[in-house]
């Protein structure tokens, strides 16, 4: 998995979804899942498509899903990361404070209110995928 890729999920039924690998934090990625779905095989054509859809879900994943060709990579795109900001929400120096931060762990500033009550703790997720409902920046 490399930054950027651009990748099919299957739903079962004939139709797929499609994410995008937006960065690597240790040995995780995190993912984001586009509000898209269209038919198997008129995806690969339809990624800018897929990419310009409101983001609906994101989170730390690792590799597990790729491995046995279940979710394929279609092709690698450049990343916008600034849409996805925030990810996670992390204690600070005072126990109570929070600030949020991306999710390469370089970018924080305080929580709001909200986002202390929606925004997980950053941590390891299961093997296959766990994705949190986005929520925007700013």
């Amino acid at each position: 998995m490399n930054d950027g890729d651009v990748f099919m999920i299957p739903l079962g039924d004939g139709r797929a979804a499609v994410g995008q690998a937006i960065s690597k934090y240790m040995s995780t990625y995190y993912m984001v899942i586009f509000d898209f779905v269209a038919a198997e095989e008129e995806v690969p054509s339809l990624v800018s498509e897929a990419l310009g859809s409101e983001p609906l879900y994101a989170g730390l994943t690792f590799d597990a899903l790729f491995r046995p060709g279940r979710w394929q990579v279609l092709e690698n795109r450049p990343v916008d990361a600034r849409k996805f900001l925030p990810a996670y929400k992390v204690g600070w120096r005072v126990p109570g404070q929070y600030v949020v931060e991306d999710f390469q762990g370089t970018r924080r500033r305080p929580a709001t209110d909200l986002e202390k009550e929606i925004l997980p703790y950053r941590g390891r997720p299961p093997p296959a995928v766990s994705v949190v409902e986005i929520k925007p920046w700013g």
